[in-house]
């Protein structure tokens, strides 16, 4: 299969957005009919629960193996959005809705209007003097306009994270109107996430987010002691926080945003001068799946560069390649399609080497150094786990 050919197709088996769908339709009766599949998980949700979403940032398929306990529940494997990263993804979490429509497309994202490339997340944007400018929440929401999940469920919600994470921008972009938890560790979140669900019986949705085990994986890669120890507390976490909801009327969904997979080579574009000239601003996307904006008129010269450069480390990709015709790639998901959808893409998808990321930081910055990477088109990127326990039906 070509690259082209894995953009538009689909693993086999259901999605991360099928989750967000029965969700959805569990707590709001009154959603559209979701056309996919996720066999057995109807039974477990209804429009009583407290709904309790734990979402691990990183948690790559085949960490299984590391967490017996969690095991136990493993329900399905699932595919995530694409690109596999943790803006695009978990914005797609906190919206119900697919790329294509929500249109973050990855850690840095270009906006047509105003002419900016913004880092969600960090809610940083970067003009044409790309100088660095903080946005609070307000600003942030102005820029992303995001069509919330919590604002169509009909319940209350909770989201419980981190304190730090509280006050971040991006974080109450998404939870405004809604409760926050803070708590200090993983040790602690068990006891948290159950005095709150007792606290609030059903209808309820509760949002958990961790987001350690994707730190380590970056740094130290998927295969290292660092990864494992940590996988060791989460399935210990995990069991704790079952174990002190036992008898509620919540169901309890653990999933993650990406997966990862182990790089080991670092191809920076500032050493490849060509290439820049001829681009309208640095690249934008991701490390593994980095979008390109080419000058007008130098696309042929764009599509050289890249080949003197780097050879067979990046396959290049024009937009018409993965974006057919009126409809984008099936992994940014149906529509309605954002207005921006296709200017945010950019010219070119560039996507390299599986061993291998791309960088193209900014003067002040030196970019980032991984171990372990994620966002583009394995396997290990794009599979996760869903994990099911229904706690009505434990002691």
């Amino acid at each position: 299969m070509s690259v082209a050919e894995s953009l538009r197709a689909r693993h086999d088996g259901p999605g991360l957005m099928d989750l967000l769908g029965r969700i959805e339709a569990s707590l709001n009766p009154d959603a559209p009919a979701h056309a996919g599949a996720l066999a057995g998980i109807d039974p477990a949700l209804g429009p009583d629960t407290h709904v309790v979403l734990w979402l691990i940032d990183g948690f790559a398929e085949d960490y299984r193996r590391h967490t017996p306990l969690m095991q136990a529940d493993h329900h399905a494997t699932l595919e995530t959005v694409f690109p596999s990263t943790t803006a695009t993804a978990i914005t797609s979490i906190l919206t119900g809705r697919h790329p294509a429509h929500h249109g973050l497309l990855g850690w840095h994202t270009r906006l047509a209007e105003p002419a900016r490339t913004l880092t969600v997340l960090m809610a940083e944007e970067r003009g044409a003097d790309d100088q660095p400018a903080r946005l609070d929440h307000r600003e942030l929401a102005a820029r992303v306009q995001p069509d919330r999940i919590i604002d169509r469920l009909g319940c209350p919600s909770t989201f419980i994270g981190p304190k730090w994470i509280g006050h971040a921008p991006y974080n109450r972009m998404m939870s405004e109107g809604a409760g926050f938890v803070g708590f200090d560790g993983i040790s602690d979140l068990p006891a948290r996430v159950a005095a709150h669900v007792r606290a609030h019986p059903g209808p309820h949705f509760t949002y958990v987010y961790w987001s350690e085990l994707d730190h380590l994986g970056h740094e130290y890669g998927p295969e290292s002691p660092e990864v494992e120890r940590h996988l060791k507390q989460l399935d210990l976490a995990y069991t704790a926080t079952c174990a002190q909801l036992a008898g509620t009327d919540a169901v309890m969904l653990t999933t993650a945003d990406h997966g990862m997979r182990p790089v080991e080579r670092r191809l920076d574009l500032r050493e490849a001068p060509a290439v820049q000239d001829c681009l309208r601003h640095r690249l934008t996307g991701e490390p593994r799946a980095a979008l390109a904006h080419v000058r007008e008129g130098r696309e042929a010269a764009f599509e050289a560069a890249v080949a003197q450069a780097f050879g067979d480390d990046i396959a290049l990709l024009p937009r018409e390649a993965w974006m057919a015709g009126d409809t984008p790639a099936p992994t940014l998901g149906p529509g309605p399609e954002h207005p921006e959808l296709r200017a945010r893409a950019g010219d070119y998808l560039l996507l390299p080497a599986a061993d291998a990321y791309l960088v193209d930081p900014p003067a002040d910055d030196e970019g980032p150094f991984f171990r372990g990477a994620h966002g583009g088109l394995s396997p290990e990127e794009r599979r996760i786990p869903l994990f099911l326990r229904s706690l009505a039906n434990s002691r």
